[in-house]
């Protein structure tokens, strides 16, 4: 009466399979060590799969696991991946940077001319895409290792008038712009800490003593009804 009883069953099977629920998979040439990036496909609306492996190979797969194409870069990207619509026509571009080079390829993974253009010094963050007046007549802001700022246009060419801001150490974070009281603010911060406030052509347009603690490696701005309640986090 104080017996207790059990049974074990034990079966082995050298050979194993695991079974993975996925809904699709693809297989690509070889390793990715960054994440995926889900792109809008202007005709259907949809989502898209954008992806760059560690051999610097980029792709675009659909949503169900066809790879449109596949290109050979000679870097890897820095930051996001994002769109833009270059010929104002609703179809959209990737865009992004290299260390190198600022690159807009199209849906069909041909390059929108002038692009790729070459920088005048490597890049130290991912390119701002700045939209000022919502027209898509596109500012593309970006800090080089010469410590600069540089302003391209949809055309590849540098906006003429910008002042060329200079840095006191690196920027590695995206240039930001935030509107406060119908004012535009272009807020660079450098890795040493440094907080530079421009108006759209590079003008300095605050001077701020305080600094952000170093190295910076995100900012995000908060912004308020008026400048007393617009914040700089790090």
């Amino acid at each position: 009466n104080d017996l207790y009883y059990t049974n074990i069953f034990i079966r082995h099977n050298p050979i194993t399979k695991r079974d993975i629920a996925t809904l699709w998979e693809t297989l690509l040439d070889t390793t990715v060590s960054g994440k995926p990036a889900l792109v809008i496909d202007h005709k259907t609306k949809g989502l898209d799969i954008f992806i760059q492996d560690d051999a610097n190979k980029i792709y675009l797969i659909s949503s169900t696991g066809t790879v449109f194409w596949k290109k050979q870069l000679s870097e890897k990207i820095i930051g996001e991946v994002k769109q833009v619509d270059a010929l104002k026509n609703g179809k959209l571009q990737l865009c992004f940077n290299t260390a190198s080079a600022i690159h807009i390829i199209d849906r069909n993974g041909n390059y929108y001319p002038p692009f790729p253009v070459k920088l005048p010094a490597p890049a130290t963050n991912a390119l701002s895409i700045m939209d000022y007046d919502n027209n898509r007549d596109y500012r593309f802001l970006i800090a080089c290792s010469d410590k600069k700022i540089y302003n391209y246009g949809i055309n590849g060419k540098k906006i003429e008038g910008w002042k060329l801001p200079v840095t006191t150490d690196e920027v590695t974070v995206p240039v930001q712009r935030v509107i406060v009281a119908d004012k535009d603010y272009v807020i660079i911060a450098d890795r040493l800490g440094k907080i530079y406030v421009t108006d759209r052509q590079g003008n300095t347009r605050l001077n701020l003593k305080e600094k952000l603690n170093a190295p910076v490696k995100q900012i995000v701005v908060e912004t308020g009804k008026d400048l007393s309640r617009t914040r700089i986090v790090s």
